[in-house]
This record gives structure tokens, sequence and C-alpha cells, in this order.
């Protein structure tokens, strides 16, 4: 009966102390958004909008930590059983002719669009042409051009006041169709298949790579690379039903915490465009 007694006792003691922890716990989380409510009144008001602290945005230095901890690690050091270098370049040659431009096509879809200090979204028009020509027309909800952007090969052309750093480079645009094409002067560094999925990595001409993953040999995901971290990406779904394109497209600029979100609307064929619609610039 004494063992039991003691065991109750002490019993009781490790009870009590569990409360006690856990009041303190309470307490202190009630401080901790006290004091949120007084550092970030926007935030615990249910403020949606950007809060800075000093001059750096809220946003500037949570919104980049979440997207790459949802996104960098993908692009971490890949797994797989690497191909060999006579494969590799053959697989590269059939992602290219496989997930080409095969008929002049005009695409409809939605926007959506962010960054420090602006959101906006609208409607856009694409018009695609073989062998390898693109255009892409965004337009704000009243109408207004929000920018617009041609591929011709692996030339990107913009009207003279938009600089082409704020414009995605040519690999991740033709990826955003679902299109492989790095470049001609890109080089293939390594492959391997991982996940049912097929990654290459190739170097571009201005230092930096790109990594993609092919599903199909068509393009799920692209990124670009700069000493050796993950700087911009593209993230693409399957074709919706009827459509040779991506029913969704997702770009991020990890830098410039940057994020453009296309869904595709309607895909029709068309005739060959006018030849200068692929120089917005001289229009």
């Amino acid at each position: 009966m004494e063992r039991w007694s003691v065991y109750y006792t002490l019993h009781n003691v490790m009870l009590s102390l569990h409360r006690e922890s856990a009041k303190r716990r309470r307490r202190a989380r009630t401080r901790s958004r006290a004091n949120a409510g007084r550092i970030f009144p926007a935030r615990a008001a249910g403020d949606a909008r950007r809060v800075r602290v000093g001059r750096v945005p809220f946003a500037a230095w949570v919104l980049p930590g979440l997207v790459c901890g949802l996104g960098c690690a993908r692009f971490g050091q890949p797994a797989g059983a690497a191909l060999p270098p006579r494969a590799l370049e053959a697989e590269a040659g059939l992602a290219e002719r496989d997930s080409r431009i095969e008929r002049t096509s005009r695409l409809t879809f939605a926007w959506r669009g962010r960054e420090p200090g602006f959101r906006g979204s609208g409607t856009g028009v694409a018009r695609v042409q073989p062998p390898d020509r693109a255009r892409l027309d965004l337009f704000l909800d009243n109408g207004e051009t929000a920018a617009i952007a041609a591929l011709v090969g692996d030339e990107l052309r913009v009207p003279g006041a938009l600089p082409l750093e704020l414009v995605p480079p040519p690999a991740l645009l033709w990826a955003a169709l679902g299109v492989f094409r790095p470049g001609d002067r890109a080089q293939v560094l390594e492959g391997r298949r991982a996940d049912g999925a097929l990654e290459l990595h190739l170097r571009l001409p201005g230092g930096d790579s790109v990594r993609y993953r092919l599903r199909g040999r068509r393009v799920a995901e692209a990124a670009v690379l700069s000493g050796g971290a993950v700087v911009q990406r593209v993230e693409v779904s399957g074709p919706r039903a009827g459509s040779d394109y991506p029913s969704e497209a997702t770009y991020r600029n990890l830098r410039d915490y940057r994020e453009l979100k296309l869904q595709l609307e309607s895909s029709e064929d068309a005739e060959p465009f006018p030849p200068y619609i692929w120089d917005p610039g001289r229009e």
C-alpha cells in the first residue's frame, strides 16, 4: 500500500507540474500575440496589406523563404542513375523535337502577378507559329497593356521601354509553353532519370545553367541556376484536353520576389500571323 501511495503522490506531482507548464506556455503565446499586434498592427488586425519593418517590406524577407522552402529543394542535388554522355545528347535532341511547336495557334489565358509594391491580374494572348516564334501580350483588367514579349528562336524581343531584366529568359519563356528549347549554344552537362521523370542540366552561354524536369519529353519544370542556386523557375502542368499547351504555368523570380501565374482558357488554330508582330519594338 505504501508503494502505491508513493506512486500516486508522484503522479499528482507530475500532473501539477504539467498543468503549470501548460499555463506558462499559454501566457507566453498571449504575450507574443500582443507584441505582434504592436510590431505588425496590420497583420494582427487581419489586414493582408504588406507591412514594412524599417525600410524592408515584410513580404521581401518572408515570401522568399517560403518560396524557396517549397520549391528550391526540388532542384537540389539530383537523385537517380546518371545517363552516359551519348544518351544525354540523344535525350536532349528527342525532347526538343517532341516538344516543339507544330502548328500556328492563338491562346488566351488569365494571369495574376505580384512583386514588391504591385499586384495585378487580367487577361492575355499568346500567338505561336512554327518553327520558333511566340509572342505574349498581357492586359490589365481595365484593358491597358501590361507587358509584351516576343521570342524568335532564342532571341527575346521587347518594346524599348521594358527592361530585359524584368522578363524571364528565353529558355524559361519557352518552358512556360511546355517547349524544351535551352538554346543552340547550351551545353548538356548531366542528366538522370528520377521518379519517372528525366532531368537534364545544361550550361548557358552567359555562365548560368538551366535544369529541366521532363515527363514524356514535355517540360514539367525548368529552373535557372546562378552560382549553384536557383534564381528563377517555371512550373507547368499537363496540357488540357484538346490542347498541346500547359493548362497552367507559374514563373517565379526568387531574387526579385516576382511571380506570374498563367491559366490557359482557350487554344485554337490560326492563320499565319503578320511578320511585324514578332518585333514589338517596331510596331
